[in-house]
C-alpha cells in the first residue's frame, strides 16, 4: 500500500513538473521581432478567423509576449494582438532602406503623429531613407533633415523616371539652353531644378536635375520688395558672381568684394543694381551686402531689369540649403556646375513657375 501511494506522489510530482516546464512557452518574457512579410494582419485571436485589429509593415518591430503554436501574441504601439509567427524573424533588419513618396506633399514632422511640429516637406516620388518605425509612422532621412512621416504614403516601389518637362514647351524656340524651376503649387519654398540642352535636332536633352529651394512664402506673379517669394516667369541670364575666382563659367564673372552692396531702395535711382558702397554712399538707404557665403557662386537672375520701385531686387541664383528670400538656390556642387555649362552663345534662360502652369510657357 505504501509502496503504491509513493507511487501515485512521484507520478504526480512528473506531472506537476512537466506542466511547470511547458508553462513559460506562454508565459516568457517579451522579446522582440521582426515583421518580414510586406503586410502583416493583426488580428483578436491566434488564426485566420479573427478580426484584423491594424496592419503593420516589413521590418516594424513587435514585443512577442506569448505563442500558440504557429501564432504570436504580440504588443505593436498602443495595441496588442496576434499575428502569424511565420513572418516574424528575430533578425534585426537592416539600419535603413529607401523609400518613395507617394502623395503630392508629405509633411516630416518631429515625432511619430500629427500633433509634433513639421520639420520640412516632401514630395511625389522624392526617395526618403527610413531608419526607424512605430505604428504607422516611419523615421526618415532627407538630405540633412530627420523625421517622422505617415509610412502609408511610402512605397519602396521606384517611381518611373520623370518626363521630359522641356519638351513641348512654346516659348523657348530660340533658346539653346534651358533652366527650370518648378514647385507644387504657390504656398512652398521647395524646388525642382533641370537643365536642358537642345540637339541638333531641336530636342531638349536633360542634363541636370536637383532639388532646390525658392522664396520662403513660394512663388508668385506679384512681387513686391521684401515679399520673401519669388517670381514666376521667364527671364535671360546676367553675370555670374563669386567670392573666389571663376569656376569656368563663359558667362561674364564679377568677383565679390567687402565694398559690393546691391541697392534694394525703391525710393533710391540705384534701385535693383550692383554698386560700390564707397562710391555710392548717401544715394541710397538700404542694400544687401554681396559679400556673404550664399554668395559664393552665383548668377544674377534677370528680373525687374526697367527697375520698377517697389517690384523686387536682388533676385540671384545661388548657394542655399533652406528657403530664401526671393532667390533660387541649391548646393554648392550644383551651382558651380551650371556655371560652368552655362555658354551666353546658347542664349540660356531659366524658367521659373509652379509646375501646374508651366503650360504656359
Amino acid at each position: 500500500m505504501v509502496k503504491k501511494i509513493f507511487a501515485i506522489l512521484v507520478a504526480i510530482s512528473a506531472l506537476f513538473i512537466g506542466l511547470h516546464m511547458a508553462k513559460p512557452v506562454d508565459a516568457a518574457s517579451a522579446k522582440t521581432k521582426y515583421v518580414t512579410a510586406s503586410a502583416l494582419n493583426v488580428r483578436t485571436g491566434p488564426g485566420t478567423k479573427y478580426k484584423v485589429i491594424t496592419t503593420i509593415k516589413k521590418n516594424q518591430s513587435v514585443k512577442v509576449t506569448q505563442t500558440k503554436g504557429s501564432w504570436d501574441k504580440i504588443t505593436v504601439g498602443s495595441k496588442t494582438g496576434w499575428v502569424s509567427n511565420t513572418y516574424l524573424t528575430t533578425k534585426k533588419p537592416a539600419l535603413s532602406k529607401t523609400m518613395y513618396v507617394t502623395a503630392s506633399t508629405l509633411n516630416v514632422r518631429t515625432g511619430p503623429s500629427t500633433t509634433y511640429k513639421v520639420v520640412t516637406v516632401v514630395k511625389k516620388n522624392q526617395s526618403v531613407k527610413v531608419t526607424q518605425t512605430k505604428g504607422s509612422w516611419d523615421k526618415v532621412a532627407v538630405g540633412s533633415k530627420t523625421g517622422w512621416v505617415s509610412g502609408k504614403y511610402l512605397t519602396s516601389k521606384k517611381p518611373a523616371a520623370p518626363k521630359n518637362l522641356a519638351a513641348g514647351l512654346k516659348t523657348v524656340g530660340s533658346n539653346k539652353q534651358l533652366i527650370l524651376v518648378t514647385s507644387n503649387g504657390y504656398n512652398t519654398s521647395s524646388a525642382d531644378i533641370h537643365t536642358y540642352e537642345k540637339n541638333s535636332k531641336g530636342q531638349w536633352v536633360p542634363v541636370l536635375t536637383a532639388t532646390g529651394h525658392i522664396g520662403k512664402y513660394g512663388f508668385t506673379a506679384n512681387m513686391s520688395e521684401g515679399g520673401k517669394k519669388s517670381p514666376i516667369g521667364k527671364y535671360t541670364i546676367g553675370t555670374a558672381f563669386g567670392r573666389k575666382a571663376n569656376p569656368g563659367t563663359k558667362l561674364p564673372y564679377r568677383r565679390i568684394t567687402s565694398d559690393d552692396v546691391w541697392v534694394d531702395d525703391p525710393t533710391s535711382s540705384l534701385y535693383n543694381t550692383w554698386q560700390s558702397r564707397q562710391k555710392t554712399k548717401g544715394k541710397w538707404k538700404s542694400a544687401e551686402n554681396m559679400n556673404i557665403p550664399a554668395y559664393t557662386y552665383g548668377f544674377v537672375i534677370n528680373y525687374n531689369t526697367k527697375r520698377i520701385p517697389y517690384k523686387g531686387s536682388a533676385i540671384f541664383f545661388h548657394i542655399g540649403t533652406s528657403y530664401t528670400l526671393g532667390c533660387t538656390a541649391t548646393s554648392e556642387t550644383n551651382v558651380v556646375k551650371i556655371l560652368k555649362w552655362l555658354d551666353p552663345k546658347k542664349k540660356p534662360v531659366i524658367i521659373q513657375t509652379p509646375i501646374q502652369e508651366l503650360n504656359k510657357y
